[in-house]
């Protein structure tokens, strides 16, 4: 059942309904340490600038791990094809 999460991000506190509270908690902190490192990197940019970023940030990571998900995913049926023709070799 959802519940509501209170989360601190860039000093703004959010309250987030969830069902995963340590999750929540966990990914507020993601993103309040990617908006801080941006900040540390960029002082002079705006908070919706640092927002933006940060969301590019990890809409790049997840992009990297679908793709990272689909290749491996094609190992393994590229592996299970090899041991399939092995199988129906050694049965004849």
């Amino acid at each position: 059942m959802a519940q509501t999460v209170k989360v601190t991000i860039f000093g703004a506190e959010y309250p987030l309904r969830s069902n995963d509270e340590a999750l929540t908690q966990q990914l507020a902190q993601e993103v309040d340490g990617q908006l801080r490192e941006l900040q540390t990197k960029l002082p002079a940019q705006s908070t919706t600038t640092l927002a933006v970023l940060a969301a590019l940030n990890f809409a790049e990571q997840e992009a990297h791990t679908k793709e990272n998900e689909r290749r491996e995913l094609d190992r393994i049926a590229l592996d299970l094809e090899t041991l399939s023709t092995a199988l129906e070799q050694a049965m004849e």
